[in-house]
């Protein structure tokens, strides 16, 4: 046997390529869909019945002040290492030579895999949670059965993946396309999923509460379902006790889902201009937005529609009361409405924007992390190769739709869960909280060259990364055992969590093994931080 006499080499590498596109307004709206206010109050109303006593708005809003550690800590360090792949980069140098490059590659690896499994599913959301609670609601203000054909057919396997395929099909050519793109459709589209909020809450204030249950009853029957499905709904109302500390304190889990990542623009860091102002703004404002929308939409809903019906209507197999699938808040806003044609065409039609955002998010959150990892040297340089006239990775987009189509089956046909990997995210946060409490020692030179700022002698970082580590594992103590969704009462979901990160230790250490042979330390490119 013999061993390699090339000493191990640092890395010589080039600008990545990429273009600075992405301004303030970018990067607020960005960070506001991955939020996600349409979805974050959907997911919640659909499993309501399990946090029955909860006090929602107050969860919504305590769920928002829990994570303002984490955005303290990612637009600080987003900041001051403004590069593509966020807190892999960060992550990876502050740890240093020896425990950075493993840490490092845990995280990306995590967010990887992460944002692969969070393509798919959003392309489903599209038909199964927008357009065919749409095709119903038109289906029953027009008494045109094709409407509930096309709606039924989406909400279905096959609807959902031929529908959420062509959407994926549409987003990749677009990100292909440039940074700049994609932002102009995003901020226009934005711009309708907000007006829908703005309808969605005039909806609610001028619905008569007392004709809802009535409403329902109607829209149910012509619907082709039980003409007396509120008193069905309501018999299936959970029993609760006065308000309960428990049941608002797990209900905090949709929120949290949603507000856990308005920090997601760090993993285009090199693409964004003035950093400093542009991610602060970017990240800080999107929670305030979203935590507020969330919390009062919450409390319209409560009251418009009545928290007995929507506990009950959770807790109820559709089929049950004749409907194929369970309407969501924005349908029932539109029966509270009494069908009126003007709100069913304009609150179906602006819900959809709020369907699949996250699946572009996500093909940039997995496609700059691959870029950044080849950049290191761990993957093929073909996933740091930047188109260019577009100034984007191309061949990371198509391996992120290809992976994504695969994400979008699994989710539909049951293997995925929308949180099946959420845990193992929040133990990387956790892992970041460590790295800022480290920063200003272990980069002493990037963090006074960035403007330091100290509280009574201690760094500011250091004291929100102090804070942002029990934060997060609050975060993993609701999403282990919240009594509805918990991955601790799943072991696959346990052990799936547990693996992922465990296991980009084994492929790094497999990768690292490997590139030593051919007489390069990867440890080394932890030494630089990476170019823009």
């Amino acid at each position: 046997m013999t061993t390699s006499q090339t000493p191990p080499r640092v890395f010589v590498r080039n600008a990545t390529g990429l273009r600075k596109e992405a301004g303030a307004l970018d990067v607020f709206v960005y960070n506001t869909n991955n939020q996600n206010i349409g979805l974050g109050v959907a997911f919640l109303g659909l499993g309501i019945g399990a946090y029955a006593g909860g006090l929602l708005p107050l969860s919504a809003l305590l769920a928002t002040v829990l994570v303002i550690p984490l955005y303290m800590v990612y637009s600080r360090l987003s900041a001051d290492m403004p590069r593509s792949g966020g807190d892999y980069v960060w992550t990876s140098r502050i740890f240093g030579p020896v425990f950075g490059p493993p840490i490092g590659f845990m995280v990306a690896w995590t967010w990887i895999i992460l944002a692969f499994t969070a393509i798919g599913a959003p392309a489903a959301f599209f038909g199964q949670l927008g357009v065919a609670g749409w095709m119903r609601s038109l289906a029953v203000a027009t008494g045109s059965s094709g409407f509930e054909s096309i709606g039924n057919w989406v909400s279905g396997e096959t609807g959902a993946i031929v529908v959420g395929s062509v959407l994926l099909l549409f987003f990749t050519v677009v990100l292909i396309r440039g940074v700049r793109t994609y932002m102009k459709i995003q901020n226009w589209t934005f711009l309708l999923a907000m007006l829908g909020i703005l309808l969605e809450f005039i909806a609610g204030l001028i619905s008569p509460h007392a004709d809802f249950s009535q409403r329902f009853n109607s829209y149910v029957a012509k619907a082709g379902g039980s003409a007396h499905a509120s008193a069905t709904v309501l018999a299936n109302t959970p029993v609760t006790h006065g308000v309960s500390a428990s049941a608002t304190f797990y209900a905090m889990l949709w929120t949290i889902y949603m507000v856990l990542f308005g920090a997601t623009s760090c993993y285009i860091g090199g693409e964004v201009r003035r950093a400093r102002t542009t991610q602060r703004f970017g990240m800080l404002g999107s929670l305030v937005l979203t935590g507020l929308c969330m919390a009062a939409l919450i409390a319209l809903i409560s009251w418009s529609i009545g928290l007995p019906f929507l506990n009950g209507l959770s807790s109820i197999d559709p089929s049950k009361i004749g409907l194929s699938f369970t309407p969501t808040y924005n349908e029932l806003l539109t029966i509270g409405t009494g069908g009126n044609l003007f709100w069913v065409i304009t609150l179906g039609f602006l819900f959809l924007f709020w369907t699949y955002v996250w699946m572009p998010i996500n093909f940039f959150t997995c496609t700059r992390l691959m870029l950044a990892l080849s950049l290191d040297g761990y993957l093929p340089p073909s996933l740091s190769k930047v188109h260019e006239k577009y100034a984007t990775p191309y061949i990371g987009i198509i391996v992120a739709f290809v992976v994504g189509e695969a994400s979008l089956i699994l989710y539909v046909t049951g293997i995925l869960s929308v949180i099946t990997l959420l845990w193992a995210g929040v133990v990387m946060f956790a892992v970041v909280g460590v790295a800022a409490m480290l920063y200003p020692s272990r980069m002493r030179d990037v963090w006074t060259g960035n403007g330091g700022g100290t509280v009574l002698g201690v760094p500011t970082i250091r004291i929100w990364g102090a804070l942002l580590v029990p934060a997060m594992l609050v975060v993993l103590y609701i999403l282990w055992n919240d009594p509805n969704v918990g991955i601790g009462h799943a072991p696959l979901q346990k052990w799936l969590n547990i693996g992922l990160p465990l296991s980009g230790l084994v492929v790094y250490a497999a990768i690292w093994a490997w590139r030593k042979r051919g007489g390069v330390d990867l440890r080394l490119a932890a030494a630089e931080i990476p170019p823009d």
